[in-house]
């Protein structure tokens, strides 16, 4: 009854997807055919024609905001991603009460879509105590209600519960393993240029030290020959500084690949749902080390200020854009929080980089940091 981050380009502030709708709403659609029980329950029900109607436009308003609530992440913008998923709980919790009169405790039988919109939304510490507390409600009215729903409501919530709870937990395990996975190449990547580095600076400072300890013995005798020396000295002392700025320089740029890939986890651990552009994308091999780099930059503004809830990236040749729907205003980050440095690279390759308001949001809130190269 979830389905995971959809990766498709959003075109407002709702995070609403643009491209690849059917993913994005096909897959926890799928899973509303179990409504099909409550359904068969309205029509089997004793209950006046009235209630009956009021039933059946009850399930038909929950199926439509279960799929909503999968596409529109965040349409109350005074609260956070939490928030969010709690009221969008409360709609559905609503709606499943307002089949009450007509078919009574079976109701229940929407229960596992609370709980699927609780356990993929929230994080494990939040909606583990939140579903057990959802589902001890409904065993205990099953249990009181006796059979046949006690027959049939304690299995089907906690084989739901317990099935989706694992899901999620897999999920989460898998994205901390891919950060880990992401810091460990990291580590060594350090540890390599860190060798290289010693191995530069051993040599040629080794070297410096003797033609400067030679230059001062000369210095008295062989003026010239003392100034020949510490030419090679400061020639040496250039070739070394290139060399280290070169091998660091393999610290600071990240291949595009896989910053997308830490992106989306990064992304994924902030609980900031990404729309990113895919790996394997036709951008120019000299564009993109200064893409990449400006795509971390540019993730971690959005991550560390910006209190989004959906991060949306767009990269084609020559492009990069970065929108997202936080409180952020761009004003105050025109200058600092990294982009002084991105800029000024992209200044320096010819391009451009421009940061606004957020221009598929009505209420201008939310930023939009574009980079153009030639």
């Amino acid at each position: 009854m979830s389905c995971d981050t959809p990766q498709a380009r959003t075109d407002d502030r709702w995070g609403r997807p643009s491209e690849g709708l059917l993913y994005a709403l096909g897959y926890p659609s799928v899973w509303l055919v179990f409504l099909i029980f409550p359904i068969a329950g309205t029509f089997a029900s004793d209950a006046p024609l009235g209630w009956r109607i009021l039933s059946l436009i009850a399930l038909g308003v929950f199926a439509v905001a279960y799929a909503a609530s999968w596409w529109f992440t965040r349409p109350f913008r005074s609260l956070g991603p939490t928030g969010n998923t709690f009221a969008w709980a409360l709609v559905l919790a609503a709606l499943s009460a307002a089949t009450y009169p007509a078919i009574g405790l079976s109701t229940m039988g929407t229960g596992p879509f609370l709980i699927a919109s609780l356990t993929f939304k929230l994080r494990p510490r939040i909606f583990i105590p939140s579903v057990l507390a959802l589902v001890l409600v409904y065993v205990g009215l099953a249990v009181w209600a006796g059979p046949p729903l006690s027959y049939w409501v304690p299995p089907m919530m906690l084989g739901s519960t317990f099935l989706m709870a694992g899901i999620s937990l897999m999920i989460d395990r898998e994205d901390r393993s891919r950060q880990l996975t992401h810091e460990l190449d990291l580590a060594r990547q350090r540890e390599s240029i860190g060798r290289d580095v010693h191995d530069l600076l051993g040599h040629s400072l080794t070297v410096i030290t003797l033609k400067t300890e030679l230059a001062r013995k000369l210095v008295d005798r062989d003026p010239g020959k003392a100034a020949a020396e510490l030419d090679e000295v400061l020639e040496l002392s250039r070739q070394a500084l290139g060399e280290v700025r070169a091998t660091v320089g393999q610290l600071r740029t990240p291949a595009w690949s896989s910053q997308v890939a830490a992106t989306r986890t990064a992304l994924r651990a902030a609980r900031i749902e990404a729309k990113l552009p895919p790996a394997v994308v036709e951008i120019p091999e000299e564009q993109k080390p200064l893409l990449a780099w400006c795509l971390r930059e540019a993730v971690t503004n959005v991550i560390r200020h910006s209190r989004a809830s959906t991060c949306v990236v767009e990269a084609g040749p020559g492009r990069l854009t970065v929108t997202d729907d936080g409180d952020g205003d761009p004003a105050q980050f025109r200058h600092g929080n990294g982009l002084t440095g991105m800029r000024e690279r992209v200044e320096a390759a010819g391009g451009s980089l421009t940061v606004t308001p957020n221009p598929d949001s009505s209420d201008s809130t939310g930023t939009r940091l574009e980079i153009t190269l030639p």
